[in-house]
């Protein structure tokens, strides 16, 4: 059986597979033909700050997010909603963020507090553990 520690950075690993997948600009019909070019000369002599991706994610990572996924299904839908709401707020472009999920945020986006949060995250953990 896997430990929770393990399980919960599982769960961590999904949030930033999701957020690495690639995402299309819309509809290619209503893309120009032509290349993108610069519109600002600052730009064309790097004066701005780099930003950085983690690039796309590994086929690993893709089945493991696949087999979390399958998970969901079953669990209660509250759960899965309190555990994708954390998994999300835990990383940043594709990043893990230093200081791990943003517990009174998303406290606030369901109503309930950061400690109430947390006691119903590491439940949901327990349970995806077990199903695991």
């Amino acid at each position: 059986m896997i430990s929770r520690e393990e399980m919960h950075q599982h769960i961590l690993e999904a949030g930033r597979t999701i957020a690495r997948l690639p995402r299309e600009g819309g509809p290619r019909a209503y893309r120009s033909t032509w290349p993108d070019w610069l519109r600002d000369a600052n730009l064309a002599y790097n004066y701005n700050a780099v930003e950085v991706s983690a690039g796309p994610p590994t086929a690993a990572q893709i089945d493991r997010l696949d087999h979390l996924i399958d998970l969901i299904w079953q669990v209660e839908p509250q759960a899965a909603r309190v555990m994708v709401a954390v998994t999300m707020s835990a990383n940043r472009r594709g990043f893990e963020r230093p200081r791990g999920p943003q517990w009174t945020k998303v406290g606030k986006m369901m109503g309930i507090g950061p400690e109430l949060l947390k006691s119903r995250y590491e439940a949901a953990v327990e349970r995806f553990r077990l199903i695991w």
